[in-house]
């Protein structure tokens, strides 16, 4: 059964004080999220002074992996539908005195994407939104010819064992990660709007790393 969003909403609200914390928590199940979000920046392809979006940016982890890349003249744009998380976030900001991040509070569903666009990162995001499609489509339409849209989610626990995975859901369980959050198929969607993606699996096969472009993959590679 599906969670509602209210109760998603509640989650991330209550939590976001603790949500860096609940990251660091998950290396003792073996998982370097850091080195995820890290590798899925790396595939984005950034250079200095491009656009880029975070989507359910959350605390801001993904930005100093980002703002290395695009540097100070370009612009960083992080759009979360919690204010408490956004608060954490601003607070990052603050203490890195970065000056080119702009945080809009706003639902994924609803929000309008610039367009010239040249990365959109979304990391443990879509597992939660019901209308994938529109929002892949709508993506798809704003990015740059050379533009890249990397997901780093989860995905059916084909190699996992189930007492494992059962665990790893009870310690997620805060956060409203249910069994449902691991079935969509993601992927398909993605290639449906994108000429060309790549696809990693780690951990164990639970997460995957999925990175979708435009062009023919000999101008993106």
């Amino acid at each position: 059964m599906s969670v509602s969003k209210e109760r998603i909403m509640a989650a991330y609200q209550r939590y976001a004080r603790n949500y860096d914390l609940s990251m660091k928590l998950y290396r003792l199940l073996g998982l370097r999220i850091d080195k995820y979000r890290e590798r899925a920046v790396d595939l984005l392809k950034l250079k200095e002074g491009d656009c880029v979006i975070d989507l359910g940016c959350e605390t801001g982890l993904n930005f100093p992996y980002i703002l290395k890349k695009i540097g100070p003249k370009g612009h960083l744009i992080g759009v979360d539908f919690s204010s408490e998380m956004l608060a954490c976030a601003q607070e990052r900001i603050r203490r890195s005195s970065w000056e080119n991040v702009h945080l809009i509070h706003s639902n994924i569903m609803t929000y309008e994407f610039p367009t010239g666009v040249n990365g959109v990162i979304s990391t443990g995001v879509f597992g939660y939104l019901e209308e994938q499609d529109e929002v892949i489509k709508a993506i798809s339409s704003v990015l740059g010819s050379d533009g890249r849209f990397v997901i780093v989610d989860g995905k059916s626990r084909s190699r996992w064992p189930l007492w494992l995975f059962n665990l790893f859901l009870w310690i997620s369980s805060p956060y409203e990660l249910t069994e449902d959050y691991f079935s969509i198929d993601t992927r398909k969607l993605v290639d449906h709007y994108f000429k060309s993606t790549s696809y990693e699996e780690v951990y164990g096969g639970l997460i995957y790393i999925l990175s979708a472009w435009r062009d023919s993959p000999g101008n993106k590679s």
